[in-house]
């Protein structure tokens, strides 16, 4: 994994947003459970969602007069709140753009992805091989070789009364979503001396983003 010196600026930050609008799928790993009962939710609340990992997958687009069709982008963010409540910021965070791009390129996929939510102002970039494939509700992300996740569908509820109910929803710009569980996932930093492992757990959001964005819709009973 290659890591490029130099840091998002406020600049790069608050700059204007433009373009034709990129289509396409990510994926949000959360550090606390998304659909759960409500005990859950409130001890999870104060206590977890420090951690949050997502990644974009491009089908078609173009930002400040680049073609991003095709290309991942992924984001570690580390915080000391949680991180799925709504107007929660991270401490710090992480960029990954693929490896190889052109300069305008990478440029304009840093400022397509930094104007989709709340992100630090000073947010490291490092060039790794990402890879994203989804089949339904499974979902397979790997990020270089320290980051890799894998997703599945929620059970469905036999009798409807699980005592369940979406508490959060994504962080970012989206069309549409749908909970997943975490098969298995495994972070990985060196430089932020970081692991986080996970597995078997509903907090996963799988959705698409952009204009005419292919649907996907959140099951109306699921259960863990």
């Amino acid at each position: 994994m290659k890591i490029y010196v130099f840091f998002c600026s406020l600049l790069l930050a608050l700059q204007t947003c433009f373009g034709a609008e990129p289509v396409g799928e990510f994926v949000e790993l959360h550090s606390c459970d998304l659909f759960t009962g409500g005990c859950t939710a409130s001890s999870e609340s104060t206590l977890l969602g420090r951690q949050l990992f997502r990644v974009w997958s491009i089908s078609e687009g173009t930002w400040n007069n680049q073609n991003l069709a095709g290309l991942k982008i992924a984001l570690l963010e580390l915080g000391s709140v949680n991180l799925a409540e709504k107007g929660a910021s991270a401490d710090t965070a992480e960029i990954f753009v693929p490896k190889g791009l052109a300069p305008a390129q990478k440029k304009a996929l840093i400022s397509w992805v930094s104007c989709q939510g709340i992100m630090p102002v000073s947010t490291q970039v490092l060039e790794a091989e990402i890879t994203y494939q989804r089949s339904g509700s499974a979902a397979n992300v790997t990020v270089g070789d320290s980051i890799s996740l894998s997703t599945m569908a929620i059970a469905k509820c036999s009798s409807g009364a699980c005592g369940q109910a979406l508490w959060y929803e994504p962080q970012v710009k989206y069309s549409s979503f749908e909970v997943v569980a975490s098969r298995s996932s495994e972070i990985r930093d060196s430089a932020m001396k970081f692991l986080w492992r996970d597995h078997d757990r509903p907090n996963v959001f799988l959705a698409s983003f952009g204009p005419n964005a292919s649907a996907i819709q959140l099951a109306e009973s699921t259960c863990h």
